[in-house]
């Protein structure tokens, strides 16, 4: 049976807490870790893209004014640390493909699962 995918957009976020936080054995290993884990999603044919969040260098950015701030903010208690952008064919799925995500061993995160609006065109 073929499915109709949707795509979901699987938000990473950490108290602070960052692989650049981990040690060079922790690193290594969180490396491999996830590199299986993302060939695993490519060989599935599910993975559209995904990238790490630099710790630093963060703006944002409002459309109301020309104001530019700096951040994150330190009144934020979570920190955007990458994002998977994915093909499931419900949510039930991108949670399961979330909950395989090895960081949750490596670094104190959570993963927010965001079905994305298609757009005709």
């Amino acid at each position: 049976m073929k499915y109709i995918m949707k795509e979901f957009l699987l938000i990473i976020k950490t108290d602070g807490c960052v692989w650049t936080d981990l040690s060079p054995e922790e690193l290594q290993a969180h490396m491999e870790h996830g590199g299986a884990y993302i060939g695993e999603l490519m060989k599935d044919g599910v993975i559209k893209a995904a990238n790490p969040v630099e710790k630093t260098g963060s703006r944002v950015v409002t459309g109301s004014n020309d104001t530019l701030k700096d951040g994150p903010f330190n009144e934020s208690k979570e920190l955007v640390a990458g994002f998977f952008h994915i093909n499931a064919k419900d949510m039930d799925q991108a949670v399961a493909i979330a909950k395989k995500n090895p960081i949750f061993n490596d670094i104190r995160t959570t993963i927010e699962v965001h079905p994305l609006m298609p757009i005709g065109g």
